[in-house]
């Protein structure tokens, strides 16, 4: 699904009736994605209303746009951002585990493993999910892709793999370093490989961190920017309140594709 537009949609557009509908058909795809309500604006019927609007100011507060102005332009950053949504539910995606996370990701109890969830004070927010797995579990591809960078040291004595996943890239960050690793950069992966194993974070005087469990953290990227995936303050994602994830600004949150995957296998 991709939207094209004759005319500007939203407050004080042109709101061409079949630019409408298939914004809010798209919208309210991007609601089912995204897991986020406020982004359906209700029936698909041509006129732009106040639930039309106020989806688009959602979906552009959604995507770290500090004074979104409710409208959608022919070829204007909010639809780029939004066809590169659209673009990820093409690709069949699988779990990263042979099961199901033991520990809730989003929605409640998910606390810090939440995607934007509080980091250093309220000063950073949360760039991923964490799926919580006991040490050197096996992690799985979630899509056919190719090893774009790494393994590199990411956190705390453990590693990233970056993989290009089509219209999609995923940080599979804090796995196990290995004698021999599971995947290299520019290896070919498919759907439900393995790429590595969970690692164990441990502080500089070796110790364990004190976290409930070791975990998989998983950051998607839509690939409406290029370049390094970690970034200063100045250069960031932020979210809707403005705090920065420290991450390159096509940053997404997995968690909507990550709660419809299949399991690998």
């Amino acid at each position: 699904m991709k939207v094209s537009l004759s005319k500007s949609v939203g407050f004080e557009g042109s709101n061409r009736s079949d630019d409408v509908k298939a914004v809010q058909a798209a919208l309210k795809e991007a609601a089912r994605l995204t897991l986020d309500p406020r982004l359906d604006p209700g029936p698909v019927d041509g006129a732009c209303g106040v639930g039309t609007e106020g989806a688009i100011e959602h979906f552009q507060r959604h995507i770290g746009i500090r004074r979104p102005d409710a409208k959608i332009d022919p070829n204007g950053f909010t639809l780029r951002r939004l066809n590169a949504l659209l673009a990820l539910d093409e690709v069949e995606m699988a779990f990263p585990f042979k099961k199901s996370s033991k520990f809730p990701f989003h929605g409640a109890g998910a606390g810090m493993r939440a995607f934007g969830s509080r980091r250093s004070s309220g000063t950073r927010a949360h760039a991923g999910i964490d799926l919580y797995f006991p040490d050197f579990t096996d992690i799985f591809a979630l899509a056919d892709g190719v090893v774009k960078r790494g393994p590199y040291p990411f956190y705390l004595k453990t590693f990233a793999v970056e993989i290009d996943h089509g219209p999609f890239v995923a940080r599979y960050g804090e796995i196990a370093p290995e004698q021999a690793w599971a995947v290299e950069e520019g290896d070919q992966v498919e759907r439900g490989q393995k790429i590595g194993r969970i690692g164990i974070l441990t502080n500089k005087n070796g110790s364990r961190l004190g976290v409930p469990s070791m975990m998989l953290h998983l950051e998607l990227y839509d690939k409406t920017e290029t370049g390094k995936l970690t970034r200063a303050s100045g250069t960031s994602a932020r979210n809707s309140a403005g705090v920065p994830y420290f991450r390159r600004r096509d940053l997404i949150d997995p968690t909507g594709f990550l709660h419809r995957a299949a399991l690998p296998g």
